[in-house]
């Protein structure tokens, strides 16, 4: 526990004090000085007070950095007053507020600062009780009178993760054995900086690793012990016959030539046996259509027999309110449910200046009345974490760095005002470079994210510019590119390869020119291989007129299967401590292979109770080495021999047939469910 010293910084009435971590976080967690005309509202913004509502004549505020956010807790009770932005779609923290029980005074929205109409402020108050706590993911202007007292640490000057700190954790354990902190998503996050992402479960490992929930992959060092092999990752390989989707009816001809993974969705049903995916049609707040295929390779619409017409499920609405398609259409299929009139679940932003809004349906025919999710960005995605039962809304805002997300959950999908509850994530970090070209800052434009056997996969698109003006300008798309990160916490990204996994073209007259996008799902399995479906822009119609939002299809993108990393060479590899309930080791790997297994407590060079034993494939990606029956249920460590060999995972399974109990992304071709067992 942190003890903070207690600073008085009134200097005629005592009403109010902050705690901080150290002096040195005094500016950091900002000073409190009095609520009059002319006063400087932010530590890091030129901003002055232009108005004085009555309620806070002669009241005192805190001063901060107003991209840093904050967590306070009252230490004497007293009213607690807070101005928030009144319309500012993306940034108002005004749901927030009301959301911890903050009422919003009668008084007009008013100029705080600026000349703007989204500077306006609405002021709400609060009576605090001793132990109250107050986390907000962005600074809000906070006043008092009389003697109500605050601790608060900054989210900049909170502990990380840490060996030490990781190890003592008594949250939630995973299956992989990662236990979390009790206070879970993190808010230690800077919005601020352009660091690297910390992983503290890669410096603090559990000290025995469950391994019953998916094939291993070695995208990082969890799992390893010692090794004498060398990494290597890999990147998609873009079909040869792209794009496999792209406009051919006249809605989506005009005006723009579009078919947008907005964030759309493609996800293989099992209880259809299709693959399923969802777009907007015509432009980026087109019709959300709807297209089946048997492979992912060639597509029918089908006639819907909807008012809409056609594929169509919702028709064309634009950036206004109505029951219609709008912006960001992300469409989940839960194959999970026990609710069949929730399958299928959606988030869509209609008028800009409205929340986001969450709905569920069997099919998209009929859809349930619609919760509001909270207002942000243009652009908020969502997928569902299965190790954890939990909804993951990835929210867009901007920050310091621009483009960047924050996190929210929940166990249930149809929880209203979820972004409230919100708190900053990740952005592009300074491994990220710029385009050479270009030479704009790294911005992280969008994260989407899907269990894949033992770990969630995520799909970062890393916006390079130009600005939105400059491609008005030129009629050309912006540059985004899609990378990978892996987690195995659900929150901490690993982003160990920063080329682009699905890079854009960049030649004039490609389908694929620019602005690629990912989509909700990820990836789909196909036997041996992955699917990755992406869209992309080539900046023109097939009417020959150009524009930044011209010339939208759908192609694929394909790795092997567990391929985003190979340990390569002649050498070996050793785990750490594992435990399993299984009988069956299986790779996925090229070249020779062996395994043995070594008792946990033994050193890890003996050998005692090894066995070896050549693998027998069951087909290209999954080869089963050795019975471990008699190694059941008790930690032990195995090393893998290689002579010329890659080793992509590993996994023991409980029977013969190779299932490894793990998550299968958007689903796999022909397979009766998401899980993989028999």
């Amino acid at each position: 526990m942190i003890r903070l010293p207690v600073l008085s910084i009134f200097a005629v009435l005592p009403a109010l004090s902050i705690h901080a971590a150290s002096a040195a976080f005094k500016a950091a967690a900002g000073e409190v000085v009095p609520f009059t005309l002319g006063t400087r509202l932010f530590s890091n913004r030129a901003f002055t007070v232009l108005a004085v509502p009555p309620a806070l004549e002669g009241a005192r505020f805190i001063r901060a950095d107003i991209d840093i956010a904050q967590t306070l807790t009252c230490t004497r009770p007293g009213t607690l007053y807070a101005l928030a932005a009144t319309d500012h779609p993306e940034n108002s923290l005004a749901d927030d507020l009301i959301e911890h029980g903050f009422e919003s005074l009668p008084d007009a929205p008013f100029q705080l600062f600026g000349t703007q109409p989204l500077d306006k402020a609405t002021l709400f108050r609060k009576t605090l009780a001793v132990g109250e706590t107050l986390p907000m993911r962005k600074w809000v202007v906070f006043a008092a009178h009389g003697d109500l007292r605050l601790s608060f640490l900054p989210s900049s000057s909170r502990p990380l993760g840490g060996r030490e700190n990781w190890r003592n954790n008594d949250g939630a354990t995973l299956p992989n054995g990662i236990r979390l902190p009790r206070v879970w998503p993190p808010r230690h996050g800077d919005p601020a900086t352009n660091a690297p992402m910390e992983v503290p479960y890669l410096d603090a490992p559990p000290e025995v690793l469950p391994i019953d929930t998916g094939r291993q992959l070695f995208v990082d060092d969890f799992l390893i012990a010692e090794t004498t092999l060398t990494r290597t990752f890999h990147t998609a390989t873009k079909y040869a016959g792209n794009p496999v989707f792209k406009p051919e009816t006249a809605l989506e001809l005009k005006p723009a030539a579009v078919c947008y993974l907005g964030h759309g969705g493609v996800f293989y049903d099992p209880a259809e046996r299709l693959v399923k995916l969802w777009y907007s049609a015509g432009d980026l707040d087109g019709a959300l259509a709807f297209a089946t295929s048997r492979d992912a390779f060639t597509w029918r619409r089908p006639d819907l027999g909807l008012p809409a017409g056609g594929n169509l499920l919702l028709p064309r609405g634009g950036r206004t309110r109505g029951d219609h398609a709008g912006g960001d259409n992300c469409l989940w299929l839960d194959t999970f449910t026990t609710n069949a009139a929730e399958r299928l679940r959606f988030m869509t932003q209609r008028d800009a200046r409205d929340p986001h809004w969450l709905s569920a349906s069997a099919d998209g025919r009929a859809w349930s009345a619609p919760v509001p999710a909270g207002r942000a960005g243009d652009y908020c995605s969502f997928f569902y974490n299965p190790f954890r039962g939990v909804w993951v809304y990835s929210v867009k805002r901007d920050g310091p760095r621009g483009r960047s997300r924050y996190y929210a959950e929940s166990t249930a999908f149809l929880t209203s005002n979820a972004f409230s509850r919100a708190v900053y994530w990740c952005n592009a970090d300074r491994l990220d470079a710029p385009d050479p070209v270009a030479q704009c800052v790294p911005q992280l434009y969008s994260l989407n994210a899907v269990a894949y056997e033992s770990l969630l996969l995520g799909i970062f698109y890393i916006h390079l510019g130009p600005p939105n003006d400059v491609c008005a300008k030129g009629k050309f798309p912006k540059i985004t590119e899609l990378k990978l990160g892996f987690s195995r916490d659900g929150f901490h990204w690993h982003r160990p390869d920063r080329r682009a996994f699905i890079p854009a073209a960049r030649a004039e007259g490609a389908w694929d020119l620019a602005y690629l996008h990912s989509t909700a799902g990820v990836c789909l399995i196909d036997g041996d291989r992955l699917l990755f479906p992406y869209c992309a822009f080539s900046g023109i119609a097939p009417d020959g007129s150009r524009g930044v939002y011209h010339g939208a299809s759908v192609g694929l993108a394909t790795l092997r299967r567990d391929g985003f990393a190979s340990m390569d060479g002649s050498g070996t590899l050793t785990t750490r401590p594992l435990l399993f309930s299984g009988s069956h080791l299986f790779v996925n790997a090229i070249g020779s292979v062996t395994a043995e297994v070594l008792a946990a407590d033994a050193p890890l060079g003996g050998t005692g109770g090894s066995v070896r034993v050549p693998s027998t494939p069951i087909d290209s990606t999954c080869h089963r080495l050795l019975d471990v029956s008699a190694f059941a249920n008790r930690p032990v460590h195995l090393r893998f021999h290689l002579r010329n060999g890659h080793l992509y995972a590993f996994w023991v399974s409980p029977s013969e047939s190779g299932a490894s109990r793990g998550y299968l992304a958007a689903g796999s071709l022909g397979r009766p469910g998401i899980i993989d067992k028999d």
